[in-house]
């Protein structure tokens, strides 16, 4: 078994999370829309439908900033930034959060793992993940056995 030290998500680290998950994922619709909308800015007769599709392929990329910023500024997200600590066994993660309350997870319902640069996220489900920096690992030990252990056992 081994506890994680303090995790605590900003408003600022959960958007960015957020939102490099949707880029790893659709990174080449944002490209597409712009080479299309830029191709388009350069013709030198466009219609009415080419004027549109300029205008989407510039303003889309600031949609979906401008949602995900909302959603992980929203106050219906509070519980994302309470303060946890983690205890993880080979079946099982248990949350303790500030507030009091704990949840146990086994191992066996999580559905996905993504591991980023600086953290792991471990999905429950399509929009439910666990949040586990890099750092929040008591030794480089421990990063590597939950890594070993829990993250290469979720397919």
């Amino acid at each position: 078994m081994i506890e994680t030290n303090s995790v605590q998500f900003t408003t600022k680290t959960f958007f960015a999370t957020l939102l490099l998950v949707y880029l790893k994922k659709r990174w080449w619709l944002l490209i597409w829309f712009l080479i299309l909308s830029i191709a388009l800015l350069f013709k030198e007769q466009r219609d009415s439908i080419e004027k549109f599709l300029v205008l989407i392929g510039f303003v889309y990329p600031i949609i979906v900033v401008f949602q995900y910023w909302r959603f992980a500024n929203s106050k219906d997200n509070k519980v994302f930034f309470l303060e946890r600590k983690y205890e993880i066994t080979d079946d099982k993660i248990i949350g303790n959060l500030s507030d009091g309350t704990s949840n146990e997870i086994l191992i066996i319902h999580l559905t996905k793992a993504i591991k980023l640069k600086k953290c792991f996220l471990l999905y429950l489900s399509k929009n439910q993940f666990l949040y586990f920096p890099k750092d929040s690992f008591k030794s480089e030990s421990d990063k590597n056995w939950f890594e070993q252990k829990i993250v290469s056992q979720i397919k």
